[in-house]
């Protein structure tokens, strides 16, 4: 080939390239896409998240709070973070701004703690992390792993860390990567949400008042209108709402109350049934000794027709919370020593569920066991989502409690039952407990006709109502509502609120978003074992520096020989 074909060819591979480029430039601006490489797919957003992201009509603003400086881990923690708003803002565009803030930039510390106070106001939490300056030397700083997201004149916190007690730091993380879009997505589309949907507490039967579930009606206000009455028999009024909590009730329900839920849930309705089936009379506890008797308030027979019995006993688990005990000499001053109380189980769920994936124990308080039916099993499916310990037992009542218990020790032979369950969940076509019964009085309205077979709906039930109330401490002349799940004792927060606010939003949801939680990253870690022997250490350490520029060195000879070969003539 001359040297004239020659220039042609390259002037033809040039021209060639160039339409290449504008032709993909041109479909780039007519079709947006991306490409992700990963295996677990950690860069694309689902389907919910780009159509949400798409479809916003206003800025919205995320200040995360987590920069500056940082131990390795929380730096890769911040990568990820800082990741997923790009892509946020590939789908938003300019609808979608962030910003990255470092407290610690703050130099006068006094403006600086009131920052750190109104953050923590705001809702979010804060973690102690340990920096290294440049002297060998190192101070405890306060972070928060998390952001504050507004829309307009509104702004909701939203908590990225996961911190469960009883997993190791690097799957507390990547639980946290793997939930940060499900957060941030939950947290968008409340805020921008046009219409705010509505759930329910129920009243009027001895449930939990407004001061003991403060801290839950408190989380739930983010997503929902929140609002609590009277049922008085009345179907239709139950029905503006997506979702009742009926939270530890103790006294009977009326049959007309009884109708109402049963026609609210035939109309594809949710209910949450927070029940104490057992009541242990805490206050005489207190003394020292009680007596557990059952409480029936009249629901068991309408869960019994969905597929749910109530068992009248108390559930004890060697994995349990723990309580102060006096255990001072009779006469001497009160010494205080916390040991663990059988009936203070510490509840888990299945890691693969959406709602109990990476949550932390649940604690609860004299909870009692409840059995899965056979009936409608080809219509409705059960989920168990709250049960006890591989070592547990059940105790019937009536029961005689002694604080002495605590003293000694359980004989682990008694604890021979492994996972009971506490709380499950029902979800399909229910059967109207009302099909073979006449309408009750007391119904409105009058006319109400009778809806034999419901739509699609969903059930929780829970056997220990206790898990939906919050403590309240008497402060500076006020009562004052503390966190669920906080333990004053262990001060520990259990995923008491975290559960039930997942439970609430699976049931509740419409978009699909739920379903992000259901997301697993692989963790990649490196081999620790390996790590220890500073032989295999040195080898690794080599064969990762040097393989690499030896590649490369072998890549570019090759190129040399190929070309020389190809232009020697």
């Amino acid at each position: 080939m001359d040297r004239k074909a020659l220039k042609r060819k390259h002037l033809l591979q040039l021209g060639i390239t160039l339409v290449l480029v504008v032709v993909v430039s041109l479909l780039a601006e007519i079709k947006f896409f991306r490409i992700d490489l990963t295996t677990e797919k950690k860069h694309t957003l689902s389907q919910p998240s780009r159509r949400m992201l798409r479809e916003l009509d206003d800025v919205v603003y995320v200040k995360v709070y987590l920069d500056g400086e940082l131990p390795a881990e929380f730096v890769n923690f911040r990568k990820a973070i800082r990741e997923l708003m790009d892509e946020f803002q590939a789908y938003g565009g300019e609808k979608l701004q962030y910003e990255f803030i470092k407290l610690y930039d703050e130099a006068d510390e006094s403006i600086r703690n009131r920052m750190i106070g109104e953050l923590y106001d705001k809702g979010l939490n804060v973690t102690n992390i340990q920096v290294h300056d440049s002297e060998g030397g190192s101070s405890t700083r306060i972070i928060f792993p998390g952001a504050i997201i507004a829309f307009g004149p509104f702004e909701l916190p939203v908590n990225l860390l996961k911190n469960n007690p009883t997993l190791s730091h690097e799957l507390n993380l990547n639980n946290s990567i793997q939930t940060l879009e499900y957060e941030f997505a939950r947290a968008i589309h409340s805020l921008t949400m046009k219409e705010v949907p509505r759930i329910a507490f129920i009243e009027g039967h001895g449930e939990l008042d407004s001061m003991q579930t403060h801290s839950l009606m408190d989380e739930l206000k983010n997503f929902f209108q929140v609002d609590r009455g009277y049922i008085s028999g009345n179907v239709e009024a139950l029905l503006n709402y997506q979702a009742l909590i009926i939270a530890r009730p103790e006294h009977p329900f009326s049959e007309a109350d009884k109708f109402a839920i049963d026609q609210y849930i035939m109309q594809g309705g949710k209910v949450l049934f927070f029940l104490d089936p057992v009541h242990p009379f805490a206050d005489s506890l207190s003394a020292g000794t009680t007596v557990a008797l059952a409480n029936q308030v009249g629901l068991e027979d309408l869960l019994f027709k969905y597929g749910v019995r109530i068992n009248y006993n108390l559930v004890a688990d060697l994995q349990c919370n723990y309580v102060p005990v006096n255990t001072a000499p009779v006469g001497e001053q009160a010494r205080f020593t916390m040991m663990p109380w059988v009936y203070y189980p510490l509840l888990a769920g299945p890691v693969t569920h959406p709602v109990t994936r990476g949550l932390n124990y649940v604690k609860s308080q004299f909870a009692s066991s409840l059995d899965t039916l056979s009936g409608n099993s080809g219509q409705v499916k059960k989920t168990v989502l709250l049960a006890t310990s591989q070592a547990s037992r059940k105790r019937d009542v009536p029961l005689y409690i002694s604080m002495e218990e605590v003293t000694v020790q359980p004989d682990p032979a008694l604890y021979n039952a492994a996972n009971l369950p506490i709380g499950v969940l029902l979800e399909g076509n229910f059967e109207s407990f009302y099909l073979n019964y006449p309408i009750p009085d007391g119904v409105y309205p009058s006319d109400w006709k009778l809806i034999p077979h419901g739509q699609p709906s969903s059930i929780f039930v829970l056997t220990d109502g206790d898990i939906a109330a919050n403590e309240v401490q008497y402060e500076q002349g006020a009562f004052r509502a503390q966190p669920l799940g906080y333990d004053k004792y262990t001060q520990q927060t259990f995923g008491n609120r975290e559960f039930i606010m997942n439970i609430v939003n699976y049931m509740t949801d419409k978009t699909g978003l739920m379903e992000l939680r259901s997301r697993e990253f692989k963790l990649r870690l490196l081999n620790k074992e390996l790590l220890a022997q500073k032989s295999q250490l040195l080898k690794w350490k080599l064969i990762n520096t040097l393989l690499p520029l030896l590649l490369v060195m072998i890549t570019g000879l090759v190129i040399q020989l190929v070309r020389r070969r190809k232009y020697k003539h």
